[in-house]
């Protein structure tokens, strides 16, 4: 959404002051009361809640709304500037994670084992695209040509020609392997994969992926990967940067620095449930979902009022879902919280609109 058609209202249960027209807002999903909360970025005042279906996980903003995945149901639920929700239907259970291309959102149905490809501006269901089964997150190709999707039940990375609405090519992470996050650097030159059920990440050649040509009709093959190496207990997710690669392992409190080609550059020790980093005037920063603090590789460390689970990057600062908790915080990595404010249940992924 722009600044001039940013939300002043949340449905049927909007707080009685709205934001002046032009406020940026933090639209939070929050899966434990099947809503979508509303904060002025600002202050943290807020807003109001939208309810928008069950298991609400992730949002992202496109064609001037804010969509929401709502795990529980099998629609992607859509909320205009004015509260209005619209439903769109997918079909198949369990949308998660959303993916931009090709003028359309993607958005992995884990229950459904399929990407639904979705028309934001009209609201419909266009297709979907069969992948490999509880596919959980999708990259995509800085061309926006391709997505790959990982498979958490078939150890795949599935390629899917954005534009066809077909899965081209499959590449194979490894025997009993559960890919759970899924990355490609800046230039789409490398892709990486989470194996969660290895503790370990996956190195593949995207360009190779896609000539392999095995499409949904052949077994998947490895000819694309480059590489693999040991990580921390319990890998969720990663980060992937033009000269980093950076895994959290949640079990063990460790964080695995990587160059491109998987090569160790450090081992990160100390933390106690790392989930995800970023980087921030040239450093990076470890959110810690057992740890009131965001805290840099460099040493540095501010406090915040509860642990995170979740964060965006709002410029020089971090929007942090306090899950178990039900707050929300805006956090600022040299002067610590900005605001904190009481949320509804368990949130989760947030966009700002």
């Amino acid at each position: 959404m722009t600044d001039d058609d940013a939300p002043v209202a949340a449905g049927d249960r909007v707080a009685d002051a709205a934001p002046p027209a032009g406020d940026r807002l933090a639209a939070v999903a929050c899966e434990g009361a099947d809503a979508l909360a509303l904060f002025a970025l600002d202050t943290g005042d807020r807003i109001g809640e939208v309810p928008v279906g069950s298991h609400p996980v992730h949002a992202t903003a496109a064609a001037g709304r804010t969509l929401v995945a709502t795990m529980g149901e099998r629609a992607v639920t859509a909320v205009a500037p004015d509260g209005e929700v619209t439903r769109i239907d997918t079909g198949v259970l369990g949308p998660s994670h959303f993916a931009a291309a090709d003028d359309l959102l993607f958005v992995s149905c884990s229950a459904g084992d399929a990407l639904a490809a979705i028309d934001p501006v009209e609201s419909t269901l266009v297709d979907r695209v069969a992948v490999g089964g509880e596919p959980h997150e999708v990259a995509v190709a800085p061309g926006g040509d391709y997505l790959y999707a990982g498979s958490r039940r078939d150890g795949v990375v599935d390629v899917v020609d954005a534009a066809a609405r077909e899965r081209i090519a499959s590449v194979d992470v490894g025997a009993a392997a559960r890919v759970q996050g899924v990355a490609l650097s800046p230039d789409g030159d490398r892709g990486y994969a989470i194996d969660q059920r290895g503790n370990r990440i996956v190195g593949f050649d995207p360009a190779s992926a896609t000539d392999v040509g095995n499409g949904s009709d052949r077994e998947p093959a490895s000819d694309a990967v480059f590489g693999s190496a040991g990580v921390g207990g319990d890998p969720y997710d990663l980060v992937a940067t033009d000269d980093r690669v950076l895994v959290p392992g949640r079990e063990d409190g460790t964080l695995h620095e990587f160059g491109p080609d998987l090569e160790t550059v450090a081992v990160h020790e100390g933390f106690s449930r790392p989930v995800d980093a970023f980087r921030i005037d040239g450093d990076w920063w470890v959110l810690d979902a057992a740890d009131a603090r965001v805290r840099s590789l460099g040493g540095d460390a501010v406090e915040t009022s509860a642990p995170g689970l979740v964060a965006t990057r709002v410029g020089d600062r971090l929007l942090v879902s306090h899950y178990d908790d039900d707050q929300v915080s805006l956090v600022d990595v040299e002067t610590g919280p900005v605001w904190t404010a009481e949320s509804p249940a368990h949130p989760f992924g947030s966009v700002v609109v």
